[in-house]
């Protein structure tokens, strides 16, 4: 249970859910943000997924987990905009499902920029929690999963790399899927090609 709580700690630090001091972070140099337009990715998942589903308490987001990745148990721990977490069996890769709250600024950007426009906000609060202490990796861009769409970005605290996907649901509502690495245990973080295999296959089974 101990080990459980540590983990969500430092998922909910790297996500933004909870503010740390700023000694805690590696500033890291920033490249210049620039929209861009990606390939297409597969629409079929690169690894095997399992049979635990991620829902909205609306229904119009759900998606599935790796196979043998477990849940947290986050009610206690953090606001209503957290939908799920869920780590993989060895606790060194973690997925983060959130609710991007519908600011007036929020809906603002995607009105105006679209889901570069919320790709930008939600890598803002990131950095605002983080007291700058992150720095943009991956430019915000828009990529294709079949008739899906979504903006992405990555962020770094100068050790890791967490890779994010923000999208708007029919229904209107703003999420996150943010797939973070782990370093709260002696064990090795999967590959940079590891992770995006996984990020790129939970991707592949969100239906919104």
């Amino acid at each position: 249970m101990a080990i459980a709580r540590r983990i969500l700690l430092a998922v909910l630090v790297m996500v933004g859910s909870v503010s740390v001091p700023s000694c805690l972070f590696v500033k890291a140099p920033a490249p210049k943000p620039v929209a861009t337009e990606q390939a297409p990715l597969s629409p079929v998942p690169e690894i095997t997924m399992g049979d635990d589903i991620v829902r909205s308490a609306q229904g119009d987001m759900i998606a599935s987990l790796p196979k043998d990745w477990m849940f947290l148990d986050v009610h206690d721990d953090v606001s209503d905009d957290l939908l799920a977490v869920a780590v993989n069996p060895e606790y060194t890769l973690s997925v983060v499902f959130s609710v991007l709250p519908q600011a007036s600024t929020t809906s603002e950007a995607y009105e105006t920029e679209g889901l570069l426009g919320l790709a930008r906000m939600a890598y803002q609060k990131h950095q605002r929690k983080a007291a700058g202490r992150v720095s943009l990796k991956e430019s915000y861009s828009v990529t294709t999963l079949g008739t899906r769409m979504f903006g992405q970005y990555a962020f770094s605290n100068g050790a890791t790399t967490t890779r994010c996907a923000v999208f708007c649901s029919m229904l209107g509502n703003f999420y996150q899927c943010a797939v973070v690495p782990l370093t709260i245990t002696s064990r090795d973080i999967p590959s940079e090609r590891e992770q995006q295999a996984v990020y790129s296959s939970i991707l592949a089974t969100i239906q919104y």
